[in-house]
């Protein structure tokens, strides 16, 4: 399966100066974070790939540390759903 990088950072020159005020971004702070982060997502998994391992450690249902970790291996076979938060 071939899967095509969908870029969605406009470029620069397509946004007006009201735009880049709202971002609160000059156009070459735009610019060095927008190729920053598409030269990110080339390595990025893509969809059918595997995703790369990682180990996270376990929260308690009241969102407390439990010192126990769950690493994605466990789980190989089977649907695994990420929920990110702040829990801060």
């Amino acid at each position: 399966m071939t899967e095509e990088l969908v870029i969605t950072y406009p470029p620069p020159e397509s946004l007006s100066d009201a735009d880049f005020e709202r971002m609160m971004l000059t156009r070459a702070g735009y610019t060095a974070m927008r190729d920053t982060r598409i030269e990110r997502e080339k390595s990025a998994p893509r969809i059918g790939e595997m995703a790369p391992g990682f180990t996270l450690e376990r929260l308690s249902a009241t969102g407390k540390r439990t010192g126990k970790t769950f690493r994605l291996s466990q789980a190989r076979g089977r649907p695994v759903a990420l929920i990110f938060g702040s829990y801060t």
